[in-house]
């Protein structure tokens, strides 16, 4: 009995351990798209997003709702926010990766953004998280964006710069009315068994939960659409005149935990600024 308990174990181990060491090698993918249709939503994001699809199906979870008429789900390595600097790399740009797909006729109607783990691996200031962010919401425009906060935990520096990265997306809420932001970062604190043995990717179960989370995070971005979206009609006695309105609300800002301790804090799995 003690041999079989071991054994299931040991392959639990194994197996959790070839997952992430699949993502890392180099997996990447985009799920395919009509062109020019409306409404279309787009995940995009690292390794992590990717494996989130490929392992628990994020693409038919999300799509299977049947409000998007695109649902497109685009993970890819090592990919980072934006460079700081020029560089011609696509795959490895969340800027350059959106103008790709952009050109391909992909118009997202909103955006929902997994991306920061890289970069907190790469760099370690301030002023170039901003810079980043920055970046790709100007890319990306005024559209519903929803921007998951990152927790990865390989090394305690990078687990401190993760911290940091939040606080910068918090801090940028207020430039960005259509930011909002979803806190992963609590997910992982709550439950460190999420996450697979390299601390960055994630189990098995850590997909399943993450392609959960999308789900409900599309059906939150879908409501902020339609309210962005919708047209206003006022009637006189003389005319009608219809007016279209993006009432996007103002963003309200929060805190994220700003320990390294693993213990579960009491906010809920999305953080909304006005998600």
């Amino acid at each position: 009995m003690f041999q079989n308990i071991n054994r299931k174990s040991l392959i639990a181990k194994l197996l959790s351990v070839a997952f992430a060491f699949a993502i890392s090698i180099g997996a990447g993918s985009s799920t395919p798209f009509t062109p020019d249709a409306s409404p279309s939503l787009l995940i995009i994001g690292d390794s992590i997003t990717w494996g989130t699809d490929y392992f628990a199906k994020a693409q038919k979870l999300v799509a299977g709702d049947g409000q998007w008429a695109n649902v497109v789900v685009d993970g890819q390595y090592s990919r980072r926010v934006a460079f700081p600097t020029p560089n011609t790399s696509i795959r490895m740009s969340g800027v350059k990766s959106y103008l790709k797909l952009k050109a391909a006729g992909l118009n997202p109607d909103a955006v929902i953004v997994a991306l920061g783990s890289n970069d907190v691996a790469m760099e370690s200031k301030i002023k170039v998280y901003e810079k980043i962010i920055r970046d790709l919401m100007d890319t990306i425009g005024n559209v519903p964006v929803t921007w998951l906060t990152i927790n990865r935990r390989d090394t305690k520096r990078i687990h401190a710069r993760s911290v940091i990265f939040n606080s910068v997306l918090i801090k940028l809420t207020a430039e960005y009315p259509n930011l909002v932001l979803s806190d992963w970062y609590s997910v992982i604190n709550s439950n460190l068994k999420l996450m697979a043995w390299d601390k960055v990717h994630l189990t098995p179960t850590g997909y399943t939960v993450r392609a959960k989370s999308y789900q409900s995070l599309a059906r939150d971005i879908y409501e902020r659409y339609w309210i962005a979206t919708t047209a206003t009609t006022t009637t006189t006695d003389v005319d009608t005149t219809t007016t279209t309105v993006a009432p996007i609300g103002p963003a309200v800002t929060t805190t994220l935990p700003t320990d390294t301790s693993t213990t579960a804090p009491t906010t809920s799995t999305t953080v909304k600024t006005t998600p």
